[in-house]
């Protein structure tokens, strides 16, 4: 009976430390911890345990949170499962006032997804309803990433080479990093590797400028990558530690991909060869790459000096998305 006791005594304490929950101040943290560290936002807002149970506003606010901090992280399945919610609420005014980012995370997981011609659709919309010029920027940069997936490369240099010199102009530091990245690797893309290493380079001091986490380990692991192309070692030792250790406490699962492919090449130069279990380790990394682009990196410079076996990318077929709610973004009409 006194078991019975505790137990039902703790239930409710459980009970009312989850009401006593504070939901307002769980996501104005959450949204503070966006820049350097979305993953700790994710384990903010997770906090909240029935965002369905809220008000709609806080309850589109705690989706469009989610959104936010799934996109740097790569938890794609999350960033749907938000955008599928908050479409549910597609009448509350809080939902139309905050369109341009609701449709621009749609565009960022459509083109992860493959659906290239349906992100370009979202964009134009969110695109529509910005507000400002950084918004305009942040979605041209999307709009480079769509035309770089679908191999036109002319058009995405044309849109980021505009986007750099309205963030110079503004000094927009860190969407100016953003773009320098994406630059390096049209760049890395097209086999001009000088011109990313220098890009990379400049990313990287940007990113570590604002202190941005998620954009130190981007530029970081690419310009990794360059060094390891170019089989400069010291370069590599230099850079690899600091790397490496942000991408431990930041979980995306493709940069740590990335990290195992290159660190395989890295002791490769150092004469060891990958054994047949790095092999299979290295070939299951492979589809946690993020993109195809990447892979086709990874399968051009990486897997033949491994001696790793992997299928080369396909061109990506064309495909339709499809949902009850779609047809609205199509129309874009949120007037």
């Amino acid at each position: 009976m006194r078991l019975l006791l505790l137990i039902v005594a703790a239930l409710v304490s459980c009970s009312l430390a989850a009401r006593s929950v504070n939901p307002v101040g769980i996501m104005n943290e959450a949204e503070d911890y966006l820049t350097v560290n979305p993953a700790h936002s994710i384990v903010l807002l997770e906090q909240i345990e029935a965002p369905i149970e809220l008000p709609d506003n806080l309850f589109l606010r705690w989706h469009l949170l989610m959104m936010r901090a799934s996109v740097p992280t790569n938890q794609m399945p999350r960033l749907m499962d938000s955008l599928e919610k908050v479409f549910t609420k597609a009448d509350i005014p809080y939902f139309k006032s905050n369109i341009t980012s609701i449709t621009s995370a749609l565009g960022i997981w459509l083109r992860r997804e493959g659906y290239y011609q349906d992100a370009q659709i979202s964009l134009d919309c969110s695109y529509k309803y910005a507000q400002n010029d950084r918004q305009r920027l942040t979605i041209t940069n999307s709009m480079a990433l769509v035309a770089r997936e679908q191999g036109n490369y002319k058009k995405a240099r044309n849109l980021y080479s505009r986007s750099r010199l309205l963030a110079q102009q503004m000094q927009l530091t860190p969407v100016l990093a953003m773009i320098e990245n994406n630059l390096g690797s049209v760049a890395l893309d097209q086999g001009n590797i000088d011109e990313a290493e220098q890009l990379f380079r400049k990313a990287l001091s940007d990113y570590q400028e604002v202190d941005k986490l998620s954009g130190k380990i981007s530029a970081g692991i690419n310009l990794l990558f360059i060094f390891l192309i170019k089989e400069q070692v010291v370069n590599y030792q230099r850079l690899v530690e600091p790397t490496s250790k942000l991408t431990e406490i930041f979980p995306n699962q493709s940069k740590q991909a990335l990290l195992l492919w290159l660190d395989a090449r890295y002791k490769q130069l150092q004469g060891n060869d990958p054994d047949e279990k790095r092999a299979l380790a290295l070939k299951a990394a492979y589809e946690e790459l993020q993109s195809n682009k990447v892979k086709a990196q990874v399968h051009k410079y990486l897997a033949s000096k491994l001696n790793v076996d992997v299928s080369k990318p396909l061109l990506p077929a064309k495909q339709s998305f499809e949902a009850s709610w779609f047809s609205a973004v199509e129309a874009c009409n949120w007037d």
